[in-house]
């Protein structure tokens, strides 16, 4: 084992000297992924302050999971929930016209079949009102999974449920979205045949 401030650590054996609150593994593992991090979220956001707190926040939630979550990859994890926390940003309306015009321009820029050229906001929407739809325990389970990155075994230890409830779960929510996506993509398809 690497001591914490030897940059030959992995990211698994700084995330153990986190969790017993070793801030020199933390700014460790800070100064490894905060660029790449950084430029995705201003890559999404298309706003480095707003990308800056939410690049943050996702450091500061791992430093306060670190004790009590076990992270199998902490890159993976950084990657989705600073992609999650932006989606999030996004969503509660902190984004001005200005980025969401740009955003669907380029979404329409690249698209080349009548599912890409749906309205990415639209799409959104969509989705977002399914995932608000599901269950309770459904949106919970699929948000572990998804989001938080947490393995089927995992996400049933701390529900104290089955890992074939979590995983039937899984299922459920996944044909859930998948049934919205397929009947917006009926109405455009429909839509464009007039």
């Amino acid at each position: 084992m690497h001591l914490p401030g030897d940059p030959t650590s992995d990211d698994n054996t700084l995330l153990r000297c986190i969790a017993r609150g070793d801030q020199r593994a933390f700014a460790l593992l800070f100064d490894r992924h905060w660029k790449v991090l950084y430029n995705k979220a201003v890559n999404l956001l298309e706003d480095p302050a707003a990308a800056q707190d939410v690049v943050q926040d996702c450091f500061i939630s791992l430093w306060e999971k670190s004790a009590h979550q076990s992270i199998e990859n902490v890159g993976g994890y950084l990657y989705q929930s600073v992609r999650y926390a932006c989606f999030m940003h996004l969503r509660s309306g902190a984004i001005s016209q200005k980025h969401l015009d740009h955003i669907h321009q380029r979404a329409v820029a690249i698209s080349t079949s009548a599912e890409q050229e749906l309205d990415a906001q639209e799409l959104q929407a969509v989705l977002d009102q399914s995932m608000d739809r599901l269950p309770e325990k459904c949106r919970e389970i699929f948000y572990l999974s998804r989001f938080e990155l947490l393995p089927n075994k995992q996400i049933a230890e701390q529900l104290r449920i089955s890992p074939k409830t979590v995983e039937n779960q899984i299922t459920k929510a996944l044909r859930i979205l998948r049934l919205s996506v397929d009947k917006l993509v009926s109405v455009v398809l429909f839509a464009d045949l007039f």
